[in-house]
């Protein structure tokens, strides 16, 4: 299972959760920014405050997000960030796949058609 590229510099995350669009649910929060210049592959990140649970709960919120977002087709040159909820880590696959792919096309963020 492979997904997006990772966003690791905390500089590009701040900005994303700061100047990106974003649309949140009840299990899950994405953000979304257009890296300027928009070349390259989509990149991800995937946190999880301690508002989610003990690092078990955490954990498992993360991998679930980072499944749901695996083999989606991101549109390129997009930062994105997946903010784990509370009632992620007690949610089925389902679930979590079918909420961010209702906040990835409202944001645009997949390419259409695919």
């Amino acid at each position: 299972m492979t997904g997006p590229a990772r966003l690791r510099r905390s500089a590009d995350v701040v900005a994303t959760l700061r100047r990106g669009r974003h649309r949140a649910g009840s299990l899950l929060a994405l953000h979304a920014r257009r890296r300027e210049p928009a070349a390259g592959p989509a990149r991800m990140t995937v946190v999880a405050s301690r508002k989610v649970g003990n690092a078990v709960r955490r954990n498992r919120a993360k991998r679930l997000l980072r499944a749901a977002a695996a083999g989606r087709p991101w549109a390129d040159g997009l930062d994105l960030v997946l903010v784990a909820r509370p009632a992620c880590a007690d949610a089925a696959m389902p679930a979590v796949r079918g909420e961010l792919e209702d906040h990835a096309r409202a944001l645009d963020a997949l390419v259409v058609g695919a």
